[in-house]
């Protein structure tokens, strides 16, 4: 990926400084501010690597222009770049003021650097400072994944939360992994509300609140039985190994997310486990599971972008009808097995309808998604 960098240049739309602005595009993404105001909201507000400072601004001095980046981006890469002689070719306040200890920077090879004569100098300096910082190193590393959680996710934190388990996962920061497993769970809510938005997640696996049933989506989209809303998808979305990551996903966190209700029973008591096992590693494994996940459903919407017939994959689960018996000798109603020791409770040739329901081995799935349980 590019290094970003915002650029503080009241020039920075004149036509004089276009082929300079071009050149550095090729190696950069660049953000450009006309004014100290846009530079100090540009500088909060977006992400960026390195900066580069006109100190000649028109609106402000160079003192003020120089405060401002420590200030908005302390610990942030940034270099000062002047067209004016009086500033670069002479002794004067700017690189007396540069020469102070707070303003000394090992990664630059001019205090200042002056335009058309230090151009690739800048911009090889620039490249290498950013290229040399863990974090770039990092979000450059994981730049697909990350992508797509910035993209596709309507949750912006999603991409912060995930860069930051994979900048521990990569030894460059510390995190608390315990208030992380809910982090997870919650990216991957948000990826289902994607695939909702996508046609690739029926709408019943939400209710009339807008919270989803995240077992429920799970198997939706794996192609099984919906457990509670009462759908099933005709194709399997998710590949297995992925439908298991998700599922383990799902089994992993819910002790650690108020997200839907779970039953503790169900789950691996997280309480316990980080008792005896104090590491985060379980966290990390989860998250390049969900890594994995994510890239997959970034290729996968662009595989399938027709929404309608994504959604016409999605139809109602039948649980009341005739009970009738196939060629194989086996009863059924409806998507429903009826197991022989359930026959009677019911009879054949007449309307039964199913409560309970568990989803079939794999002897009968085939045909019937759904085993009785229990009728009404």
């Amino acid at each position: 990926m590019k290094p970003r960098v915002i650029w503080l240049d009241d020039d920075i739309h004149a036509v004089k400084l276009r082929p300079t602005v071009a050149k550095f595009r090729n190696s950069f993404d660049i953000i450009e501010c006309e004014n100290i105001d846009e530079f100090r909201d540009k500088s909060q507000r977006l992400e960026w690597d390195a900066a580069i400072l006109d100190v000649l601004n028109a609106d402000e001095s160079p003192e003020d222009v120089i405060a401002s980046i420590t200030i908005v981006g302390k610990d942030k890469l940034w270099f000062v770049f002047s067209g004016q002689d009086s500033i670069t070719q002479q002794d004067n306040f700017v690189k007396k003021l540069l020469s102070k200890k707070e303003y000394i920077r090992s990664y630059v090879s001019h205090p200042i650097y002056e335009k058309s004569t230090h151009n690739d100098q800048l911009i090889e300096d620039i490249n290498n400072a950013v290229k040399n910082q863990r974090m770039w190193q990092v979000e450059n590393q994981y730049e697909e994944v990350l992508k797509i959680a910035d993209t596709l996710l309507d949750d912006k934190d999603c991409k912060k939360h995930l860069l930051d388990i994979l900048s521990a996962a990569s030894g460059v920061t510390t995190i608390d992994s315990h208030l992380y497993y809910n982090k997870v769970r919650v990216i991957l809510e948000w990826m289902f509300r994607a695939a909702r938005k996508q046609g690739l997640l029926h709408d019943k696996c939400f209710d009339g609140r807008d919270h989803i049933n995240l077992t429920d989506a799970s198997l939706y989209m794996a192609g099984k039985p919906t457990l509670h809303s009462g759908v099933i998808c005709k194709k399997a979305h998710f590949p297995v190994l992925l439908a298991n990551n998700v599922r383990f996903i799902l089994e992993v966190t819910g002790g650690a997310s108020h997200t839907t209700e779970v039953d503790e029973r169900d789950i691996p008591n997280l309480t316990a486990y980080w008792a005896s096992i104090k590491t985060p590693y379980l966290l990390f494994s989860l998250a390049f599971m969900l890594c994995d996940i994510l890239v997959w459903f970034g290729q996968y919407i662009g595989e399938n972008p027709d929404i309608a017939a994504n959604k016409a994959l999605g139809r109602d689960l039948v649980l009341k009808g005739i009970v009738n018996r196939d060629g194989n000798g086996d009863y059924y109603v409806g998507d429903c097995w009826i197991p022989k020791h359930k026959l009677s409770f019911c009879r054949p040739g007449y309307p039964a309808e199913v409560v309970d329901f568990e989803e079939s081995d794999s002897i009968h799935n085939s045909l019937y998604p759904l085993t009785v349980k229990r009728f009404k």
